[in-house]
């Protein structure tokens, strides 16, 4: 057998990186198309399966919740027993799931699949980012822009290839395409990603878990009740997550291993990059949930032409998530972030503008202008985070980073809905659960109230921001 020169060698470990980074894209564009999917088929869904809509929603908010609750777990347990063997586990589970999804019958064994495809998401999305950091340390600002990216493509995709599903075929067809998606990742990451086991024994928090699961189920469920009315269940809901969170935090501080690492929160910079996190993703989720209202309520637009309206948003994510990761592997991340804030609450503020016959031609710019901040945002963002990880808690900080990401998107519909309803229901002297079509300056007046608010919001990420960055530079002044 011949030896491989250096060069080779550091080619042939390129090449296997790069087939790796491929095994993690293709689960993260699987995740991404089978959310957008589902939505666009969840009308066929309802009169196929003969149930109403708050049923059928089921299908789309079990899948959130339940891939929320298991994150931590999932990524503390990639730091116990290795991240790859947890994330190729969670592509088998998204596979599975996907299955029998396609071969329910009824709502109850639909969204026990889905339960199931969530678990599958959690324990991927947990552990994707650590071995990314691990794989690309030099380089991990353009490796986790391609996750974005894909994550676009994604969202992109999804829409369109949904309705032509839907259309063409049952709907079970839409689970189906995520199995040969699966395996292909699957059989590559097998190849490709490196399986390195924990150098020494760590343990595994099981009284943390058993306390944590259900106190996130019972927070998240609790904010998307609340999307539709708050009420005495969805607040005894909230308030008994939040008191199991409690007593989650005492369990923690008696554990020798514990689930999460609370010295972590002593760090100011990484506070503020996760804050500023759940801020902007807040005021993205608000964006994509209000927009088609407007585009289609209340310019009058065909869902289809709001549907490629709304398409520009993920294809600016897609092309600068890239181009902002790789920038940020070269001058650092905090500058990215900064501008990309700044960008975000300024093209937010400018949507707040928006009238009832503003032509689509300035829409279109608008949209494209907003989406270019979250899209500087995004990668540079995850890197921070990341980079506040110690090799053996990457996978923790990896699922934290998403579950907060998860959070703010969660909040962002809940406080945007709330908001515009909110402010309709003000303006008319009267309550509102809908666009009123002969009184479209309710709905102009709640839009303005709501992006107001989001940008306000968007602005305090970017002064925290700002902050960190001045405290840093005097305490390297200083030394």
């Amino acid at each position: 057998m011949t030896e491989k020169t250096p060069a080779e060698g550091g080619s042939v470990r390129a090449a296997r990186r790069g087939l790796a980074l491929f095994a993690i894209l293709c689960m993260t564009f699987m995740e991404t198309l089978d959310g957008t999917i589902v939505n666009v088929a969840l009308p066929t869904m309802q009169r196929e399966l003969g149930v109403g809509g708050t049923e059928i929603q089921l299908v789309s908010s079990v899948f959130l919740v339940v891939t929320c609750a298991f994150l931590l777990v999932f990524g503390r347990l990639g730091d116990v027993l290795g991240k790859v063997r947890v994330f190729q586990a969670g592509v088998v589970l998204f596979i599975v799931g996907s299955a029998l999804c396609a071969c329910s019958g009824t709502l109850d064994l639909l969204v026990a699949a889905r339960a199931v495809q969530a678990l599958g998401v959690a324990a991927s999305l947990a552990n994707n980012q650590g071995i990314i950091t691990e794989l690309f340390a030099n380089t991990r600002g353009r490796a986790l822009g391609l996750v974005a990216t894909f994550t676009a493509l994604g969202a992109m995709a999804g829409p369109t290839v949904g309705g032509v599903l839907v259309s063409a075929f049952p709907w079970e067809v839409i689970f189906l395409i995520n199995v040969p998606i699966g395996i292909i990742s699957l059989a590559i990451g097998a190849y490709a990603l490196p399986n390195r086991k924990p150098t020494e024994k760590r343990v595994f928090d099981v009284p943390g878990t058993v306390v944590i699961v259900p106190a996130i189920l019972l927070v998240f469920a609790a904010i998307t009740l609340m999307e539709s009315a708050i009420d005495l269940r969805s607040l005894g809901m909230l308030a008994a997550g939040l008191a199991l969170l409690a007593v989650f935090g005492a369990i923690e501080r008696r554990q020798p291993a514990p689930l999460v690492h609370f010295g972590l929160f002593r760090n100011l910079s990484f506070d503020i990059d996760l804050a500023a996190m759940v801020l902007v993703f807040l005021g993205l989720s608000g964006v994509t949930i209000i927009m088609p209202f407007y585009l289609q309520d209340a310019l009058g637009l065909d869902p289809a032409v709001a549907g490629l309206v709304m398409a520009c948003y993920p294809f600016v994510n897609a092309t600068i998530g890239t181009l902002s990761g790789a920038l940020s592997d070269r001058i650092g991340c905090i500058k990215p972030t900064l501008a990309g804030q700044a960008v975000f609450a300024v093209g937010i503020l400018g949507l707040s503008t928006l009238a009832l016959d503003t032509p689509i031609a300035r829409v279109v710019p608008m949209l494209m202008f907003t989406s270019l901040g979250s899209a500087m945002f995004q990668s540079p963002n995850n890197s921070l985070i990341m980079g506040h990880a110690a090799p053996e808690m990457l996978g923790f900080v990896g699922s934290l980073g998403n579950l907060m990401r998860y959070f703010g998107q969660s909040l962002g519909t809940t406080i945007s809905m709330g908001v515009l309803y909110g402010t309709m229901s003000a303006e008319a002297g009267e309550r509102v659960t809908s666009f009123v079509a002969d009184r479209p300056e309710l709905f102009m007046h709640g839009l303005a109230t709501v992006f107001h608010l989001l940008a306000g919001l968007v602005a305090v990420a970017l002064c925290l921001s700002l902050l960190r960055t001045l405290v840093l530079e005097r305490r390297v002044r200083t030394r």
